[in-house]
């Protein structure tokens, strides 16, 4: 119980902490939408997507082992930690002397300049040991430092390039506000590094290296499928449509940040807890709490989904309008996703990391052919539901790969279907009446109330709100 309730107080923390630090990214949206041209704000994004891409192949995944390396290597994970580090200062010095050798080549396939490719390796580094470090305090469930390095983060990426946008880069707004993020993601992480070194020294070991390398590279091609799924869009519509079209995909796609940001801090805590309650054999107990968690994911995607139209024009104003089309069907990108990291721990406690790299590689191989088909014949919008139908099939394999590993449904066949029924069937129809607020909203008022009315019941909270009443 006592655990239960630290697991609770973390997911709590982790939620609240993550809305409050990566609410500021949202709320100053609007400010960089409008300081940027939508050509501007789409080579910022394409940047982050390439970024996303390379932050995989400076830590090879490593951060994934963390959990099985502390069972694994029990008492010495913090050994563990400091010396697998060095793999990632070592592939970043890899790429960086190919940078400097090919960078020519690289600035012409990437369309970067070559001083932006180094900027890429230095920001791909500081993400990856930001990760690796998350995933060594989450194991005490250490959401107070989360928070704290967090919180550095956001908050001195929107200062910092704020202040170069309007001052050195005031005719490279683009320019300032991806070298505004480097440099603090940089700096955060070289104080994490040294608190890390700290504890303890940093040493080539054989057996981590190798039970590291053994367990993540198999993660490695999943890691890259997974980040071409959820952002080589963005990259396809530069290339094949425009930058000005990139920036409006991307805006609309910081929609869905709302309930990504719920997505990575419940399935901190859920990968926790879920590794605990295997261990123990509490079945029963995961598949009631995945019952719950995604009941009430569906009720925020299904008041999401009628705000969205009105979420767009507040972030970027009539230069985005045409966003909302895409809006809905990235909601439901989120959505799927939120039900695929509640699965998905299953695989890695199994160490079953080879089905995860083919599950995600297949969806991967589906969303680059369908975009390049549908983009092409329907534009930009277009690229948002298939990436919405890779991510429905990224779903299913991995529902068979996790049924077949640990031989139960982590979230029952019969509450998939119903969950995923009401979200599509409200996209439908938010999609239809999509220039009809009020229709919208009450059709969402009509859903959401009594859903959340038997959530609250089924998950006890008004006793616990009655108990502290009568205390």
């Amino acid at each position: 119980m006592a655990k239960e309730n630290k697991v609770i107080k973390a997911g709590i923390g982790y939620t609240v902490g993550n809305i409050l630090i990566k609410g500021i990214n949202f709320l100053t949206l609007p400010l960089f939408s409008r300081l940027l041209t939508t050509e501007e704000f789409g080579v910022y994004n394409v940047f982050a997507s390439y970024e996303a891409i390379l932050y995989v192949v400076v830590g090879l995944s490593i951060h994934t082992s963390i959990r099985s390396a502390n069972l694994e290597f029990k008492g010495k994970i913090k050994k563990y930690t400091s010396s697998v580090s060095l793999i990632y200062l070592l592939n970043a010095l890899i790429l960086l002397l190919i940078a400097s050798v090919f960078g020519n080549q690289l600035s012409k396939l990437l369309d970067f300049s070559e001083v932006e490719i180094i900027l890429l390796v230095f920001y791909s580094l500081g993400a990856s040991l930001l990760a690796l470090y998350n995933n060594l305090i989450s194991l005490e469930y250490s959401y107070g430092k989360y928070l704290a390095a967090s919180l550095f983060n956001s908050v001195g990426n929107v200062l910092l390039s704020l202040v170069l946008i309007l001052t050195i880069f005031r005719d490279q707004r683009d320019v300032g506000y991806i070298v505004g993020g480097t440099v603090t993601i940089c700096l955060l992480a070289l104080v994490l590094l040294l608190s890390i070194y700290k504890q303890a020294k940093p040493r080539i070991n054989k057996a981590y290296w190798k039970f590291a390398v053994k367990y993540s590279l198999p993660i490695v091609p999943h890691g890259i499928s997974q980040v071409l799924l959820a952002q080589f869009d963005r990259i396809m519509i530069r290339s094949m449509v425009g930058n000005a079209e990139a920036g409006i995909y991307s805006l609309a796609g910081n929609i869905k940040l709302i309930l990504t940001i719920l997505t990575d801090s419940i399935s901190t805590a859920w990968s926790t807890w879920f590794y605990d309650q295997m261990a123990d054999d509490n079945i029963n107990q995961i598949k009631e709490r995945a019952k719950e968690l995604s009941l009430f994911f569906v009720v925020l995607a299904v008041g999401l989904l009628a705000l969205s139209p009105e979420l767009i024009f507040v972030l970027g104003g009539k230069n985005y309008e045409s966003g909302k089309y895409v809006a809905i069907p990235m909601i439901m990108d989120a959505f799927v996703l939120f039900l695929y990291n509640i699965i998905v721990p299953s695989e890695y406690y199994k160490k079953k990391t080879i089905y995860i790299m083919f599950g995600t590689m297949a969806a991967t191989v589906i969303n680059l052919v369908t975009n390049y088909i549908f983009i092409s014949k329907f534009g930009y919008v277009a690229a948002a539901y298939t990436t919405l139908f890779s991510y429905i099939c990224y779903l299913a394999l991995h529902i068979i790969i996790s049924h077949r590993v640990i031989e139960f449904y982590v979230l029952s066949i019969k509450y998939l279907f119903i969950y995923s029924s009401i979200v599509c069937g409200m996209a439908a129809f938010d999609l239809i009446f999509i220039n009809h607020l009020l229709i919208r909203w009450a059709a969402c008022a009509v859903v959401v109330i009594p859903l959340t009315g038997y959530l609250v019941y089924k998950t006890g909270i008004y006793k616990q709100i009655d108990t502290r009443r009568r205390r």
